[in-house]
């Protein structure tokens, strides 16, 4: 296996780069690719067959499988990471199998877990590295998750043992809150009061099922946000600091640093890429 490209785009709506990636298109036979969508609405086209997009949506598109999101159907801005891959049909045999099962069945649409959006934003970091090193622990990474994604049942399986029916509609809902306000100095004690929980209760809950506080994934939603902003616009880092909601540019950095392992400057510098 190997990850032949990795993009990230940001709050795409209209105009040509909606046309770009808007675009009709197919990859070569030996060569896959996964979309994950953290936000927006409208329309996913693979050969003839259309999809709606939502909010932690993935896509699978096969080799010679022709695809584009619909640009006439975007209804609200969409946000996605894409992730194009080859596989070896010897070598990969396994993973190239399952790959090939799951479009035969057309599951090529497949809700997952918020989390997802953490994975694909380390794909990137990893995949687009100038050590190779990295590069590789990258195509291992994408693989294990793979076999997450499209192993029958596993999404479910997983799913349904970390979260117990009556913590669901709290996480989902939380984690709604907190994306809706992320260019906010947002409480954790207000998105308590407004899941109908104590704030003990509330951190307890979504620490037990998303492994982090909420303050801590709040934090973290901030950073991607951040991440999306310093390589997709050329807004200042304190414009940016001063946009989510920050203390100052020095909290956010720290803040940023301590998330993604570099300054806002040096993340700029490494993954800005010009469309």
């Amino acid at each position: 296996m190997k990850i032949l490209d990795t993009v990230f785009v940001y709050r795409l709506a209209e105009g040509e780069r909606l046309a770009y990636h808007g675009r009709y298109h197919s990859h070569a036979g030996n060569e896959f690719e996964v979309h994950y969508f953290i936000e927006g609405e409208g329309s996913f086209l693979s050969n003839k067959a259309q999809f709606s997009i939502r909010s932690n949506s993935l896509f699978l598109s096969g080799p010679h499988e022709s695809h584009s999101i619909v640009p006439q159907q975007v209804t609200k801005p969409i946000t996605y990471y894409a992730v194009l891959f080859s596989l070896d049909e010897q070598r990969d045999a396994s993973i190239y199998q399952l790959l090939i099962e799951t479009l035969e069945t057309r599951k090529q649409s497949t809700a997952i877990d918020a989390m997802t959006r953490f994975a694909f934003e380390e794909l990137l970091r990893l995949s687009l590295s100038d050590q190779a090193g990295l590069r590789i622990s990258a195509d291992h990474l994408l693989a294990s998750y793979l076999y997450r994604w499209y192993t029958p049942g596993s999404i479910t399986n997983m799913m349904s043992s970390q979260k117990t029916p009556s913590a669901q509609p709290y996480i989902k809902k939380s984690i709604a809150l907190m994306n809706a306000n992320v260019r906010k100095n947002c409480q954790i004690e207000d998105i308590a009061y407004k899941t109908g929980l104590s704030t003990e209760h509330f951190i307890r809950i979504f620490k037990e099922e998303m492994k982090m506080t909420p303050y801590q994934f709040f934090i973290r939603l901030k950073a991607q946000e951040a991440s999306a902003v310093l390589i997709s616009t050329q807004r200042s880092i304190a414009q940016i600091s001063e946009d989510l909601g920050f203390e100052n540019q020095f909290h956010f950095s720290r803040v940023f640093k301590k998330c993604t392992g570099l300054t806002p400057s040096a993340y700029r510098r490494c993954y800005a890429v010009a469309e």
